[in-house]
């Protein structure tokens, strides 16, 4: 009897000396990372071939040139940068070829690979003969970009992409063109919710949507026809500054300008990946931010027409509306 006493006390000491587990908090992991998209750029130019003859295979750097790589969201594995999430939009990223006709973008991606849609813009410039290594400018001919290039990106790795312009002569290449300039400046703002609290006789508290400017820094996109350097349409950028504004300097031309009809722009901004938030006020006075949901508000576009010399195009303003959360 004892011995079965015994036996059970020790028994329930193990039990109450056993220690409680509980499952490990789940942790959530960024997968993603840097990758770079790389490539160099050149345009062709005439070159002797030594026997009397003239050659248009020569090739040179094409330097300054605007390139720009999308990559979306969501999609299927190796597609999106978030595969299979309901992630809205695509992430895009800008630069410029150097002197060498090189450019290097460091683009966000993850291990499974994203696919990076690669365009790079076309441009005016004159087909120069080569000789001897010095250049002799000729007339202007288009040198046609190309858009939706895809690559595959993976993070930690580099992706390449080089392109070779042909030359076609202009139609028509005018003299004696007085280059000017016109601004276009505007702001750029976001819709978050106003949460309004009011205390004293009267209290209470109301929900609506107001405007606030967008983060500084926010990139503003413009493509304008036709610039009068390069005879093409150009694409500027520009970033908001802290109260959501910008402006662009455009160069352009006279009214009745042969050769230059309208003188557009459409200026845009791209999808933006932030918080929906929501501003407190006080009385009337703003007492904080209230971080909202993740999602991407859509991108927005308009536009402006004759824009030629001396032309002022202010309040082209642009809100980001839509918003869809992730």
């Amino acid at each position: 009897m004892k011995k079965s006493l015994l036996a059970l006390s020790l028994t329930a000491l193990l039990f109450s000396c056993k220690k409680e587990t509980s499952p490990a908090a789940f942790t959530a992991t960024d997968l993603t990372g840097t990758a770079h998209v790389k490539g160099n750029t050149t345009k062709n130019v005439v070159t002797p071939n030594g026997a009397g003859a003239w050659l248009t295979t020569g090739r040179v750097p094409a330097a300054g040139v605007n390139v720009t790589v999308r990559v979306p969201k969501s999609g299927a594995v190796g597609v999106g940068l978030y595969p299979n999430s309901n992630a809205q939009g695509s992430d895009v990223y800008t630069g410029v070829t150097d002197a060498n006709g090189n450019y290097d973008i460091s683009i966000k991606a993850n291990g499974s690979g994203v696919q990076a849609s690669i365009s790079i813009d076309g441009f005016a410039a004159t087909l120069d003969t080569l000789i001897n290594g010095v250049k002799k400018p000729g007339l202007y001919a288009n040198y046609v970009g190309i858009t939706n290039q895809t690559r595959s990106a993976w993070s930690g790795q580099t992706s390449w992409f080089d392109y070779q312009f042909v030359a076609s002569n202009l139609s028509t290449n005018p003299n004696n063109i007085m280059v000017g300039s016109a601004v276009v400046t505007g702001s750029v703002n976001m819709v978050v919710i106003k949460k309004a609290v009011v205390t004293g006789t009267a209290p209470g508290i109301s929900f609506s949507p107001t405007v606030i400017a967008v983060p500084a820094g926010t990139k503003v996109y413009l493509d304008f026809t036709i610039d009068p350097l390069n005879l093409t349409t150009k694409s500027y950028v520009t970033t908001t500054d802290g109260s959501g504004g910008y402006t662009f300097d455009l160069a352009t031309v006279p009214m009745n300008t042969p050769g230059f009809p309208s003188q557009n722009a459409n200026i845009w901004i791209a999808d933006l990946s932030k918080t929906r938030d929501t501003v407190a006020y006080l009385n009337g006075t703003i007492s904080g931010t209230i971080v909202g949901v993740p999602g991407v508000y859509g991108n927005q576009s308009t536009a402006q027409g004759a824009l030629y010399n001396n032309e002022i195009r202010n309040a082209v303003n642009l809100t980001y509306g839509a918003f869809t959360p992730n």
